[in-house]
């Protein structure tokens, strides 16, 4: 039988599930709306099938995401009529594009909560818990809601638990600056917008006093961290106080934006015993032209500094990458020098996507539009290349040996030893390869252990051994 927490009526409490979808940005919000549910005692379960009401966090950046958005309310939604659950709320970018069409196509959900007002979702389920339906949202989302007009809400302090993994997400700031002809996240999520060094420093402490062993720093624009502060303090001053933290092993760097990777940071990275060497920095292109139209200020003579300086300073250097195909006036000629600066950039993780002309961007309005048949063939292309290159990377780890990071325990150990998941410096949780460890003794979720590499899974991940010897070292 199960003990449930009880209000201060003596009522039971309701079992609330999350749905998470999109970035690792949105899964932040998500934890901390578990965070903030958590606190007034409601139940939060794994397993959506048990819960009384379910908070879907929707992405709305691209055409897919949207889908995939609408495909899961629709799921909820017809779980309600059913009566296998009492309500469903639905939160994140969605709501902040689309409410008013939304709340007409499924006028099933019970609340909407915009990007602005994840610290409503308390109220709005204890509101929802009384089996007070939310006609009446005015006050949570309508005319009297706040609007994007400066920035999103992001707290200094973010109070998260680190849950059963050894690796968290952080964010550190909100928002965007830029103005990227193809890129409706300033209209989705505000105007760039830091937390304070000693904000992200007291969620830092929490989350590694919980075990988490590795963070991974992410923002709409990393680099721009600080910058919009009173005290000038950026992402140099944040990462020197992260080197000073005891019990924090690893961090790496997501979403950087290359106008801003100052040789100041770049020498501090090299320096750093934290620091795993791996950068994202999401470039999107190499075309002087198509850059401009895309409004990217950055110009392919410094991308390419930029690579060289950070390949020859930073020892281990993971670089991942993201790029477009087929962004309106994209010509072969354009991609072409796309496919030749893959090459020799030999990026270590590369993710890419087909141009979609999002509602209200500039680009949409291009007339030069590329057609989709153009578009997929020419992304077939990218990847094809970029596996090949990865390959090549990949064979270069057999043999060797590598510090592993253990994330989790595979479901296929068994009598005749243990299997897990885990990550090495290189890797980041959730967008890359895997690494499959072999072990004949159990191993410490969150241990880092040294391993030899016996064959390459194919496309991406990595099966390694666990010596005796190492796991001497880890004990």
């Amino acid at each position: 039988m199960e003990t449930r927490p009880r209000d201060g009526g003596g009522l039971s409490r309701s079992k609330i599930g999350f749905v998470s979808l999109g970035c690792p940005k949105n899964l932040v919000d998500t934890e901390a709306m578990i965070q903030a549910v958590s606190a007034k005692r409601f139940v939060v379960t794994g397993n959506q099938d048990e819960a009384d009401m379910v908070v879907i966090n929707t992405c709305g950046f691209l055409d897919p995401a949207k889908r995939e958005s609408m495909d899961t309310i629709s799921e909820f939604v017809e779980k309600k009529k059913l009566g296998r659950l009492k309500a469903v709320v639905v939160a994140g970018c969605m709501t902040e594009r689309y409410l008013e069409p939304m709340q007409k196509t499924f006028p099933e959900v019970d609340a909407f909560i915009r990007t602005g007002d994840f610290s409503k979702l308390p109220e709005i389920a204890e509101r929802l818990e009384s089996q007070e339906r939310l006609d009446q949202r005015l006050s949570l989302i309508g005319e009297d809601a706040p609007q994007l007009q400066g920035h999103s809400e992001l707290p200094d302090f973010v109070s998260r638990a680190g849950g059963l993994r050894p690796f968290a997400y952080v964010k550190i700031s909100e928002g965007c600056n830029r103005k990227c002809s193809f890129c409706i996240i300033p209209k989705l999520r505000g105007r760039h917008h830091s937390r304070s060094i000693d904000g992200i420093l007291d969620e830092v402490h929490q989350l590694v006093g919980s075990g988490v062993r590795e963070l991974i720093l992410i923002a709409q624009d990393l680099t721009s961290y600080g910058r919009d502060r009173p005290e000038k303090q950026g992402l140099f001053e944040l990462l020197s106080e992260l080197e000073k933290v005891e019990g924090l092993e690893w961090y790496r760097l997501m979403y950087n934006y290359p106008k801003f990777f100052h040789d100041d940071l770049i020498d501090l990275l090299s320096n750093s015993e934290k620091f795993t060497g791996y950068v994202d920095i999401p470039l999107q292109h190499i075309s002087d032209r198509i850059l401009r139209r895309m409004n990217r200020p950055e110009k392919s003579q410094e991308v390419r500094r930029l690579i060289s300086s950070l390949r020859s300073r930073i020892s281990k250097l993971s670089l991942r990458t993201t790029l477009m195909v087929g962004f309106p006036g994209e010509t072969e000629a354009d991609f072409l020098d796309l496919l030749d600066f893959v090459r020799e950039s030999e990026f270590d993780h590369l993710g890419a996507f087909t141009y979609f002309p999002e509602q209200g961007t500039p680009s949409a309005n291009f007339s030069d539009q590329i057609d989709q048949v153009v578009k997929e063939e020419r992304y077939g292309r990218l990847m094809e290349l970029q596996q090949g290159i990865q390959q090549e990377k990949l064979e270069a780890f057999r043999g060797t040996s590598l510090d592993v990071r253990v994330d989790s325990l595979s479901s296929e150990s068994n009598r005749r030893g243990f299997r897990y998941l885990g990550r090495h410096s290189g890797q980041a949780p959730e967008i890359d390869g895997l690494v499959y460890l072999e072990s004949a003794q159990a191993l410490e979720i969150g241990s880092l252990v040294r391993a030899k590499v016996k064959d390459i899974v194919a496309p991406y991940d990595l099966l390694v051994k666990v010596s005796q010897a190492s796991l001497k070292l880890a004990c």
